[in-house]
């Protein structure tokens, strides 16, 4: 049997703040691996949980980087080449910088892999593998198979399970990469081959599920059939959405309902200037504590993400959000400090501006300061940024929003705060004294 090995790559010893004790299952390479043909034996590999053996015995070797691991993943594709492996690249930056990372490998495939990776295998057992294989198009959903989970070590976490059931993004933000890398376009799943995979995957009563779609209710007439399905499987689910669901008390209510423990929202920013700069008018700041309220009132948690180095951000904006957090008893707060990702807008109007002065991959983890913010120096912004961290991740911080708020889901609550408090302070350390690589000022 031909052999391939897919990996994940992480730079050993670097966390990221979501870092989690076991990590929830991944699927992109698991849904990679369900797209070789049945003659191949595929393993995947996670840098995060295992170490890569350079000498392993493989034909084809796969990686995948976001852009913060780019530079790992092209150390490990040089050292597979040199011991005659055949590497091909994919993700998301190889599909924003295809040139530079066909230097690393012997192919580089862009945009969405399902839509033309048979191709790519069929031309590598042929012998005539090509530079490029590049995606024209969004793959119909429809027409994805399961992922092998079963090619999962058993180190992550055997509490949840992770699961698609939407991609794209039909919002603008000036920050994000997913309409980029996804498409505007909403697409969805069939509710049966959703059931379906559920019914492979739950094995009992009350398991967690975790929704890796942008956007759960950007469809509201789907997410209601989607919501039927979580009820009838009996799961306890978590997904990422906008305050729109707050708008909508019928959905609120289907989703509590069906077993909605949390929703993660990025709020970004509390100046209104901020949002309709970056493209998200949706949100009204005025609306924000209300809309919270409804949703907490309505027996779901949240896990509020807030963005700093925006225009309109000075050096009062830190203490503004970490007392908005906790006046509103948001149950699980996350900080990053805003990112000029390879192929976002954002990053275009900043290399305009003469704004980026770091373009070291590795600092393009949302936790470095890689330009020059407006209203205060880059140093500010990223003292500032560990400051809010370090003061939310805090066991007296995390008791008195819990303890003080609705206590919706108290105990799981409590437990993640605590669970991403270790990689949180891991950056606040390693962050607090940092050199900036040029003088940013």
């Amino acid at each position: 049997m031909k052999r391939a090995l897919l990996i994940f790559p992480r730079e050993k010893g670097t966390r990221v703040s979501t870092d989690t004790w076991r990590p929830f299952p991944m699927l992109g390479l698991t849904v990679l691996a369900s797209l070789f043909p049945k003659d191949w034996e595929v393993t995947i590999l996670n840098e995060s949980i295992e170490t890569v053996d350079l000498d392993t015995k493989a034909d084809l070797v796969g990686l995948t980087a976001l852009t913060c691991v780019a530079d790992r993943a092209y150390y490990l594709a040089d050292e597979f080449r040199k011991r005659g492996r055949t590497v091909v690249f994919g993700g998301v930056h190889a599909s924003l910088f295809p040139e530079e990372a066909k230097d690393h490998a012997d192919s580089v495939l862009v945009g969405e892999a399902e839509a033309i990776f048979h191709q790519l295998i069929a031309d590598y057992e042929a012998g005539c593998l090509k530079p490029f294989y590049r995606s024209d198009s969004y793959i119909d959903l429809k027409k994805v198979p399961f992922p092998r989970r079963d090619l999962l070590s058993p180190r992550y976490s055997r509490f949840f399970k992770s699961i698609e059931t939407t991609r794209g993004c039909p919002n603008r933000c000036e920050f994000c990469s997913v309409p980029i890398i996804n498409g505007m376009r909403y697409r969805i799943r069939s509710i049966s081959h959703i059931d379906a995979e559920l019914t492979s995957i739950i094995r009992k009563k009350g398991e967690y599920l975790f929704l890796t779609d942008d956007n759960v209710v950007a469809k509201p007439e789907f997410a209601i059939e989607l919501f039927k399905v979580f009820k009838k499987h009996e799961v306890k689910w978590m997904a990422f959405c906008t305050l729109q669901i707050a708008r909508n008390p019928d959905l609120l209510a289907l989703a509590r309902k069906s077993g909605c423990i949390s929703l993660f929202i990025g709020f970004e920013s509390l100046n209104q200037e901020n949002l309709d700069g970056a493209r998200k008018t949706f949100m009204d700041t005025q609306e924000l504590i209300g809309l919270i309220k409804r949703i907490q009132d309505g027996g779901i948690g949240i896990q509020g993400a807030f963005i700093f180095g925006f225009d309109h951000d000075d050096r009062d904006v830190f203490k503004r959000t970490v007392e908005f957090v906790h006046d509103t008893h948001i149950e699980l707060p996350t900080f990053s400090v805003l990112t000029p990702f390879p192929g976002t807008p954002l990053r275009k109007r900043l290399e305009e501006e003469g704004r980026i002065f770091d373009n070291h991959w590795p600092h393009y983890d949302m936790s470095h300061v890689v330009f020059r913010p407006k209203l205060m120096s880059p140093r500010e912004l990223q003292e500032g940024y560990l400051w809010a961290q370090k003061y939310c991740c805090s066991p007296r911080s995390i008791l008195g929003r819990l303890l003080g708020g609705p206590k919706n889901h108290f105990l799981y609550f409590l437990m993640s705060n605590f669970v991403l408090r270790r990689a949180q302070m891991e950056i606040v350390n390693r962050l607090r004294n940092r050199q900036f690589d040029v003088d940013p000022s």
